[in-house]
């Protein structure tokens, strides 16, 4: 049951985080590249109902098994390190699943054609927002459960 309640909780937490990163992240880039008067301010995220099965089933798998019993003791920029490098895996693996059972993952749109684009399935530049990402998962996890 405990099980079912984390993945809901992620799942919907995972999803709202994804929608607000992508749009804040893409703002900030199109800032950045055309200057203020073009900047698109409508602020569009995306995410994919596929995002539930990879917040849902794979990062509550992980958090129970891995990252309460063993990454939760480590000091914190220890865990930093290991939640942005176990994020950014399981994120190419993930989407690598999706793709072979559906043909496209739901990132390969959105990050084709990315300088740090890692076959179309991760983007480099994502590893702090993962760290981020993390530590608030730690926070709903604390709060929640």
């Amino acid at each position: 049951m405990d099980y079912i309640k984390l993945g809901l909780l992620f799942s919907a937490f995972g999803c709202f985080f994804e929608v607000i990163f992508t749009a804040a992240y893409d703002s900030i880039k199109q800032y950045i590249k055309k200057g203020r008067k073009k900047v698109d301010v409508r602020f569009f995220g995306y995410w994919s109902i596929l995002y539930i099965l990879v917040y849902g089933v794979a990062l509550s798998a992980f958090w129970l098994i891995i990252a309460v019993p063993f990454i939760y003791p480590l000091y914190w920029g220890l865990r930093a390190l290991i939640y942005g490098v176990c994020f950014h895996a399981g994120e190419y693996i993930c989407m690598y699943v999706l793709h072979l059972v559906f043909g496209q993952s739901p990132s390969e749109s959105h990050y084709t054609g990315k300088y740090d684009s890692v076959h179309n399935f991760i983007r480099l530049s994502y590893f702090p927002i993962f760290i981020i990402e993390a530590f608030a998962f730690e926070k709903v996890y604390a709060w929640f459960m």
